[in-house]
């Protein structure tokens, strides 16, 4: 929800707070209505299907990986009625359909075949594909807008979907993700002109290097690649989203509930851990995809407080080859969500890591519709209490890749 200083009214007391956090009061106003809470895989491709085959005049998509194309051999296939194929006859009845796919993941690694194969068909009927630009270490963000107004079309009212999931078959059936549609008009608009920055920007004299740690971060790309941002509600890297998940996770007095694939940088994991020892003792729950790895350390942080008011649990889903041996849950979690107090939260497709929040292109927003958070509450309440759903995290003890991150002392 976008807030404007002409539109208080509805909006709680903690929600005025955290938008005053997050950088103040941007947009145009928009009513609670204008959002929907979508979740993966109980919704699966139907609404963003429907938001593609409503387009009448323009789409534009920053995905990192594309690949759902029934003529693109993978596995789980996708099926005929695919989000590529949608894209494909919108450009064949002549909407303009423009896509950023990342160069990294087009260029190299297990998924580059079917990306490319999917670009290629793209590519054939008119669709305008451009590799994203390697100033941004990845671009990551996954965002559909549809319809955007345009100086011949200013009427336009338009529709985004922020995600956390990529558009690949398994997305759609084997992990837990999340995304808000939106119909607000400057939401609309600001992701659309950093869509158009991105698409023009000049190519990078070298690439991003990216680190682990704000500590031994290379440069992370300039403020001028990224243009004049104006919306409180969304969370934008490498420009303001860490800072904004930091003022939400501030701001928490009584609950926090927060998924994410990783739990790496040492910032965000020392503010979760000064929470849980601070004299409110909010109860604090965390689903991950796993406890090792590069989450070992962010984990062994937190569990080796023993505090009872922060729990952690993982969905690591089905392995790609079964092995009884392996811990494996029907999802896995990929989503990247937070709730602060029951009363605002986060979606996007930001991780708790470094180079997330510094140095890739990423999209979130922040809203405080209480439908919305209710659902995504009662989603993130059935994977975290069923067995079935989701593991006890357990803190590793080996010496590789198991240290406890160092936190300021608190006074």
């Amino acid at each position: 929800m976008s807030v404007s200083s002409r539109n208080f009214r509805g909006i709680s007391t903690l929600a005025l707070l955290i938008f005053s956090l997050l950088g103040g009061c941007g947009g145009n106003g928009a009513s609670p209505a204008g959002l929907t809470l979508l979740v993966q895989p109980d919704d699966g491709r139907a609404p963003i299907l429907a938001a593609i085959q409503g387009a009448s005049d323009n789409i534009r998509l920053t995905i990192y990986q594309l690949t759902d194309l029934q003529s693109v051999s993978q596995s789980p296939a996708a099926p005929a009625d695919s989000i590529a194929q949608a894209l494909i006859d919108k450009a064949q009845s002549g909407v303009s359909v423009k896509v950023i796919v990342d160069q990294g993941q087009y260029g190299a690694g297990s998924n580059a075949t079917p990306i490319q194969q999917t670009v290629a068909a793209l590519r054939s009927v008119g669709v305008a594909v451009k590799l994203s630009n390697s100033v941004f270490c990845f671009t990551h963000q996954k965002t559909l807008v549809i319809d955007a107004p345009t100086p011949a079309r200013p009427d336009l009212a338009g529709t985004a979907i922020i995600m956390s999931f990529n558009l690949m078959p398994g997305y759609f059936g084997g992990t837990r993700d999340y995304a808000v549609l939106t119909h607000d008009s400057s939401m609309v608009r600001e992701i659309s002109q950093v869509f158009d920055s991105d698409l023009a920007l000049p190519l990078a004299s070298s690439s991003c290097r990216y680190a682990n740690t704000p500590a031994t971060t290379h440069a992370p790309p300039e403020a001028s690649d990224t243009p004049v941002l104006s919306n409180s509600a969304l969370l934008w890297s490498p420009v303001n989203a860490k800072p904004k998940l930091q003022a939400l996770i501030g701001s928490v007095k009584q609950s926090l509930v927060l998924t994410s694939e990783e739990l790496v940088d040492p910032d965000m994991v020392c503010q979760i851990r000064a929470l849980a020892l601070s004299s409110a003792k909010p109860t604090i729950r965390l689903l991950l995809p796993n406890d090792s790895g590069a989450n070992a350390s962010g984990v062994k942080t937190l569990l080796d407080l023993g505090l009872t008011n922060l729990s952690i649990r993982v969905m690591p889903g089905q392995p790609l080859k079964p092995d009884a041996s392996l811990p494996q849950t029907p999802l896995y979690m990929h989503g990247k969500q937070a709730i602060a107090d029951g009363q605002l939260a986060f979606v996007g497709s930001e991780n708790l890591t470094n180079t997330s929040l510094l140095q890739n292109r990423e999209l979130g927003i922040v809203f405080d519709d209480s439908a919305m958070i209710a659902r995504l509450q009662a989603v993130f309440e059935r994977d975290f209490s069923s067995p079935d759903q989701s593991l006890p995290a357990t803190a590793c003890t080996s010496n590789s890749g198991c240290t406890t991150i160092v936190c300021p002392q608190l006074h």
